[in-house]
């Protein structure tokens, strides 16, 4: 209900801005002079797109509130849903790694993290990279493999190279220009029904479930972003312009 309170304010925010913003370029473009306080109207103007900025802060702290809150129903129906908690990044790699290699029908990759934590090049953890690439790329072979990128860390693009130069025709990959103002949920489902959490906060709670009805509210919204995501490669097609664009971030 928040949620979608603080969305309309945010719409109905940047329409009035916009309209405003568009009435004063077109009269001034045609030479239509107007009896205006142009000092007032930009002062006016400025407060508006600062309401913007923290009407979209409280619904970026709501959403992670309700997805914290949703982990903890998590956590108190663990018993039914094959919970389990990880005690670090390391333990959770691991385990989804596994789960991917014996996967039968899918997975659906989230990787879009705004920031990439700073243990993410740790020793032990690039133990666990490689692992999760050759299990990435043996899966891939066998099943459709879909992700999504950011790509406000150099790293990710390392991490496309690889997955284009693996050439599986399972693995397909789209990704999102960065904005601050996407909050993500960091996760993986496997199967329609395993479900892997991965820190979307410095205190998220690093879990694993199976559940089919819950995969289904997350696997529509993996499906949302999809379909609003920009192709790179789909399949063993691979999109060229786009992928030389994504190389140009770091060159």
């Amino acid at each position: 209900m928040v949620q979608k309170l603080l969305r309309r304010i945010n719409i109905l925010i940047l329409s009035l801005i916009a309209i405003i913003a568009s009435t004063l370029t077109i009269l001034n473009f045609f030479n239509l002079q107007i009896e205006s306080n142009y000092p007032l109207i930009t002062v006016f103007l400025l407060s508006m797109i600062g309401l913007h900025l923290i009407v979209s802060h409280f619904s970026v702290v709501d959403f992670q509130d309700k997805t914290n809150q949703a982990l903890n129903n998590i956590i108190e129906n663990k018993e039914t849903n094959e919970y389990v908690e990880y005690r670090d990044s390391a333990a959770i790699e691991s385990a989804l790694a596994k789960k991917i290699l014996e996967a039968r029908i899918s997975v659906c990759d989230l990787s879009w993290k705004a920031k990439l934590s700073e243990g993410f090049s740790a020793r032990d953890r690039q133990v666990t990279h490689n692992y999760m690439d050759k299990c990435i790329a043996e899966a891939s072979d066998r099943i459709s493999y879909r992700e999504i990128f950011t790509f406000g860390d150099k790293r990710r693009i390392e991490k496309l190279e690889r997955r284009i130069s693996e050439k599986s025709h399972g693995y397909s990959c789209r990704y999102f220009k960065e904005s601050i103002d996407i909050p993500r949920l960091q996760f993986v489902i496997v199967d329609n029904e395993h479900v892997f959490f991965f820190a979307s906060s410095a205190d998220s709670t690093l879990c694993s479930f199976k559940s089919k009805q819950l995969a289904k509210v997350l696997l529509s919204y993996y499906e949302a972003a999809w379909n609003q995501a920009i192709p790179i490669k789909e399949g063993p097609n691979i999109r060229e312009v786009v992928l030389l664009e994504i190389r140009k971030i770091v060159s």
